[in-house]
């Protein structure tokens, strides 16, 4: 028999015997679509419209106000209040864990840009998210008056030093 015929000489490695495996995957096997056997990684079942959120960070500079101990401002539209959302934190763990952890966002990607404490983060969250009632609303709900929140967040910001927007 010639090698045509599926016969192999000793020691040719160069193709398989028959009824043995190719070593490597054809191309045709590798098209294939292969059905998912599991949710996508990091795929939220929270009912809601999906609304990503581009959040980009950058090192606190001279011109910025920020608190003793913040590297790094996070800013983000905010689309219920209509204006942009600046936050200082101390690290990007510290505000990744303010995203996901306690906002309850998914983070989808994550780049360094150019400089320090630069990164580009998008999430995904959902439009519910922005339209919890504001820190003002929560404590008129419990019996404090207009004057009296407005009092004590004036207050607290003083003695906190914060020039934050709410």
């Amino acid at each position: 028999m010639t090698e045509r015929q599926g016969r192999h000489r000793p020691g040719d490695e160069r193709d398989p015997r028959p009824g043995e495996p190719t070593p490597f995957e054809t191309p045709e096997a590798v098209l294939e679509l292969q059905p998912e056997t599991a949710p996508a990684a990091g795929r939220t079942h929270r009912p809601g419209r999906v609304h990503l959120v581009v959040v980009v960070t950058q090192a606190v500079t001279a011109e910025v106000k920020a608190p003793p101990g913040a590297m790094l401002i996070a800013r983000f539209w905010h689309p219920s209040l209509r204006r942009w959302n600046e936050t200082p934190f101390e690290s990007l763990e510290h505000a990744m864990h303010l995203f996901v952890d306690e906002s309850g966002w998914v983070l989808r990607q994550q780049q360094a840009l150019d400089g320090p404490h630069a990164f580009e983060l998008i999430f995904e969250a959902r439009r519910e998210d922005f339209s919890r009632p504001s820190t003002e609303a929560m404590l008129e709900d419990v019996g404090l008056s207009a004057e009296d929140v407005a009092d004590l967040i004036e207050r607290i910001e003083r003695e906190n030093g914060s020039d934050e927007p709410r």
